[in-house]
């Protein structure tokens, strides 16, 4: 799945990444990238976040900050046994993924050229972990509550899923053999921890109503 406009000659390309690598304030370029289109395999998602696609990287961003920071502060209402850990780790996810579309991710290379690409993937690592703390932490609250039972299998196998995700995202920054997968990668990350989310809050409503 190709996007953004194709057809431009290789040569323009080599023009593009070698003319300009980096833009003002020391970013990174994303001409080269936006000009032959991102690979889902391959690229990362933050990689939307720069070029044509931008907008709706934002949008994104802002609406999983927004869901985890719901969420977070409607389980902190759960008594007599609340998640703590839990609700800190989701007001954290919240506030990182605010922040993250604030600070361009670097390409080309490295996820570490510049001020900005180091800021994201800091703030990325803490989402990330955030996300999983609080999936892997929340059913030893929930069972407490014998109202929660039937999402019991969801929300014990789904958390598995989210931490061996980031595992392979961490070592597919690291590894030459594995980094051609870096986005099949992150997007299971995303496919399980958006489910989970989703029968979180489900379940949560329909408990509490």
């Amino acid at each position: 799945m190709a996007l953004g406009p194709e057809g431009s000659s290789d040569e323009s390309l080599q023009h593009c990444r070698g003319a300009g690598h980096r833009g003002p304030g020391g970013r990174a370029d994303h001409a080269a990238s936006a000009a032959h289109g991102y690979n889902p395999v391959r690229d990362a998602v933050s990689d939307y976040g720069v070029g044509p696609y931008r907008g709706w990287f934002w949008l994104q961003a802002v609406a999983g900050g927004v869901g985890c920071l719901a969420l977070g502060i409607a389980l902190a209402q759960l008594h007599p046994f609340t998640p703590t850990q839990v609700v800190v780790a989701l007001i954290v996810t919240a506030a990182t993924r605010l922040l993250i579309p604030f600070f361009a991710t670097d390409q080309h290379g490295s996820r570490f050229q510049t001020l900005h690409g180091i800021i994201h993937m800091i703030l990325a690592v803490i989402a990330f972990g955030g996300l999983v703390w609080a999936a892997t932490g929340l059913w030893s609250t929930l069972r407490h509550y014998p109202a929660w039972n039937g999402a019991e299998g969801a929300l014990t196998i789904i958390p598995w899923i989210m931490l061996g995700s980031v595992i392979a995202v961490v070592l597919a920054l690291r590894g030459p053999r594995l980094k051609p997968f870096f986005g099949v990668f992150e997007r299971l990350f995303y496919l399980s921890s958006i489910p989970w989310v989703l029968i979180v809050a489900i379940d949560l409503a329909r408990i509490s109503g």
